[in-house]
C-alpha cells in the first residue's frame, strides 16, 4: 500500500518550490539532494532535516501534483447538475491547463519517476492516476453507449493523450507550440468531437 504523506511545514513547501524549478530546468534524473540545497541556500546537511532522502523529495512532488490536479478533476465528476460531456470537458481542460501553466512539468516528472523503478514512488504514481480514471469512469458510466463506437471508458485513452502530446510537444519542440487559448479549443473540439456536445447526440440527437 501506497503510504500517505504527512502534511508538510512552510519550509518543506519553499524547497518543493525550488525543486520545481530545478525539475523544469534540467529533468528528474539530474536532480539531487545537493542542487536542491545549493538552490536553497543550505549545505547540503541541512537539507536531509526537511527530507531525508530523494526518493522522500520525489514523493513529495508528486503530493504536489496531486494536490494541483485531483481535487478540481474530482469536484468536476461530481457535478451532476452538469450533462457528462461538460464535466469530461472541464477534467481535460484542468489537466491541460496544469500542463501548459507548467511546460509540460507534471508529465516530465511522472514519465522519469516511472523510470526509476523505486516501487514506492511508482506506486504514488499509480495511486494519483488511478484516482484521476476512476473520478472519469463515474462520469463515462452515465453516459448511454452508442453502436459502433468504442465503449465509454476506452475514451479516456484519447482524450488524455491530447494533453501528454502537448506536454512532449512543450519540453522537446517548443518553436511547434501554440497559443494556449488555440491549444484549449482543439481539446474542447476533441472532448466534443468523440462525445458530442451537451446540446448534441445526448439531449437531441434521437
Amino acid at each position: 500500500m501506497t503510504p500517505t504523506a504527512p502534511p508538510t511545514t512552510p519550509r518543506q513547501e519553499e524547497i518543493l518550490d525550488r525543486t520545481f524549478e530545478l525539475v523544469r530546468e534540467s529533468g528528474l534524473a539530474n536532480l539531487t539532494m545537493k542542487k536542491v540545497a545549493d538552490r536553497m541556500g543550505f549545505t547540503e546537511p541541512a537539507i536531509y532535516r526537511h527530507f531525508p532522502n530523494k526518493q522522500a523529495l520525489v514523493l513529495g512532488l508528486l503530493g504536489r501534483l496531486e494536490s494541483l490536479l485531483l481535487p478540481e478533476i474530482e469536484a468536476a465528476a461530481a457535478r451532476e447538475d452538469l450533462p457528462p460531456v461538460e464535466r469530461l470537458e472541464r477534467i481535460v481542460l484542468h489537466h491541460l491547463g496544469l500542463i501548459l501553466k507548467t511546460d509540460g512539468l507534471p508529465f516530465l516528472i511522472l514519465a522519469e519517476a516511472s523510470a526509476t523503478g523505486d516501487e514506492v514512488v511508482i506506486g504514488k504514481m499509480r495511486q494519483v492516476m488511478g484516482r484521476m480514471r476512476s473520478a472519469m469512469d463515474r462520469v463515462f458510466d452515465e453516459m448511454p453507449e452508442v453502436p459502433g463506437e468504442p465503449p465509454r471508458r476506452r475514451l479516456v485513452l484519447p482524450l488524455l493523450g491530447f494533453s501528454i502530446a502537448t506536454a512532449v510537444q512543450r519540453r522537446m519542440i517548443p518553436q511547434m507550440n501554440l497559443p494556449e487559448e488555440e491549444t484549449l479549443e482543439m481539446a474542447r473540439f476533441l472532448v466534443r468531437r468523440l462525445l458530442g456536445s451537451p446540446q448534441g447526440r445526448e439531449e437531441g440527437g434521437e
